[in-house]
């Protein structure tokens, strides 16, 4: 009887317990609904005792902050200090005709037969002097090497040809001698027209000599040397050849130099043998490298008469740049390589004298082009007209979008908001006061991509570019990860340097 008892009694106190739980969070989820309802309906029905119009600045600071937030996320602002690091260059779009092109390698290259030429002895001999070093330009009217003569038919022609001069001297001595006697009567007249016609035999024998001195690789100078002072020449003068000369008329270098010396002095040469090596430079060739698929390019060039650009690398005021030429192309080579696939092409290139030294009396022209310099070569394939031009760097690309950066002007911006600032309350905000360390602002404009290549790019003349506004030439992308800084908190207006 006690136990169930206290059975009982344990029963009643735990479904007494389980009642009050239960009530207790009936009260909590009555609670949790009706609390916002309520108090919602008493803050709404309680009587307003402030006017609305009793904190204009307040909702004028409200505004002007979000409005600075959501202009922080669309413009990047730079310190003069930020603007100089970066190298900002600034300058208006261009609008204009544009050629898209093909880049292909391309090398300079001497003429075939006419930039590589060599000077050879036509006598036998030894080298008695070497008057030239190489780079230096030939002299058009001095020797370049003396040779000591060692060829024996040539000498003995030269003994010949004085020979006939003494006998054809002899004749007509002989032949004055007897013309007064022979007028007179005291002599027969045939004597004297047997030494007319020995005269004309020597005359005749000494035009085969001259041949053959000629032939033998004699100068003109020296064989008129030999007929006037009558001394066999036991040394010989090479100079420019005849070809050359006839070339450069009228100019004292002609665009040629020495390029390779050949012999020394002290050196036996046999007629016929290359002393040295001559540089023609003053035209050159182009040789470019293109693919197959870019030979209806290359004939599309031929036919319609486009030029080609070649763009060479140069250093001016400690950095380099590219300098752009418009040539024709000349030809195209007819077979393609079996290896590379690769088709050559050739472009005449017009060379100039960058620089002329002088030493012990030697003129040496350094040349702007020279054989084995690397360039780019253009080929066009399509031409876009009145179309907007801008270099790659001022263009950013973030997956379907494209924008460049414009400069951003607030004069008529702030006049608005000063003027609404001083209609709604007498003392400014200073949360927002003028930014005194902003030097400039750049706001992204997008724009249509049309075309882009390694130093250019084409966008759509549609009006989001105006003429005179001015845009970031180079580094958008830079300005572009700063942009994203700023927007993020990473950056933006600053009142205040930190030091």
């Amino acid at each position: 009887m006690p136990r169930f008892v206290l059975l009982r009694a344990g029963m009643r106190a735990l479904l007494t317990s389980v009642i009050l739980t239960a009530l207790f969070a009936s009260g909590v989820v009555a609670g949790m609904c009706f609390y916002p309802q309520v108090f919602t309906t008493t803050a709404d029905s309680a009587p307003d005792d402030h006017d609305p119009h009793d904190h204009p600045a307040d909702d004028m600071h409200e505004d002007a902050h979000e409005d600075h937030d959501h202009e922080d996320e669309d413009h990047v602002a730079l310190t003069e200090q930020a603007f100089e690091n970066l190298g900002l260059r600034l300058g208006s779009p261009t609008t204009g005709d544009y050629w898209k092109s093909v880049l292909v390698p391309g090398k300079v290259v001497e003429i075939p037969g006419r930039s590589d030429l060599a000077v050879s002895t036509p006598v036998a001999g030894v080298i008695e002097s070497v008057h030239v070093i190489p780079g230096q330009n030939i002299p058009m009217q001095s020797p370049l090497f003396t040779i000591r003569l060692t060829d024996e038919a040539l000498l003995a022609a030269q003994a010949r040809y004085l020979e006939t001069l003494t006998q054809q001297e002899v004749a007509q001595q002989e032949i004055s001698r007897l013309s007064p006697l022979i007028q007179s009567g005291g002599v027969s007249g045939t004597k004297s027209r047997e030494l007319e016609y020995e005269v004309k035999q020597l005359v005749a024998r000494q035009a085969t000599i001259l041949q053959e001195l000629r032939g033998r690789g004699m100068p003109e100078n020296q064989i008129e040397q030999l007929r006037r002072d009558r001394i066999l020449a036991s040394t010989s003068s090479v100079g420019v050849p005849k070809f050359v000369r006839e070339q450069s008329a009228g100019d004292l270098s002609g665009g040629y130099s020495v390029e390779t010396l050949l012999v020394h002095p002290g050196k036996a040469v046999s007629r016929g043998d290359s002393l040295c090596t001559v540089a023609y430079h003053q035209r050159l060739y182009i040789e470019g490298t293109a693919f197959e698929v870019d030979l209806p390019t290359l004939e599309r060039i031929a036919k319609k008469g486009w030029k080609i650009t070649a763009e060479t690398a140069h250093e001016e005021h400690d950095h380099y740049g590219l300098t752009s030429m418009q040539l024709k192309l000349l030809r195209v080579d007819n077979h393609v390589d079996e290896v590379t696939q690769t088709v050559r092409f050739f472009v005449e290139l017009p060379n100039e004298i960058a620089q002329t030294s002088t030493e012990d009396g030697r003129q040496f022209d350094h040349w702007r082009f020279r054989p084995g310099q690397r360039l780019h070569l253009r080929l066009p394939v399509e031409q876009w007209t009145d179309q907007i031009t801008l270099p790659t760097d001022a263009v950013v690309v973030d997956g379907p979008n494209v924008f460049v950066f414009a400069e951003h002007n607030h004069e008529e911006e702030a006049a608005a908001r000063l003027t609404k600032e001083t209609t709604a309350t007498e003392s400014p905000s200073q949360e927002h006061e003028e930014d005194h360390d902003v030097f400039i602002e750049f706001e992204p404009v997008p724009v249509r991509l049309l075309h882009r290549d390694d130093k250019t790019v084409v966008i759509a003349n549609d009006g989001q570019l105006h003429d005179g506004e001015r845009v970031a030439l180079n580094n958008a992308y830079k300005l572009y990860l700063a942009m994203k800084m700023q927007a993020g908190g990473g950056g933006g207006h600053h009142h205040h340097h930190d030091h």
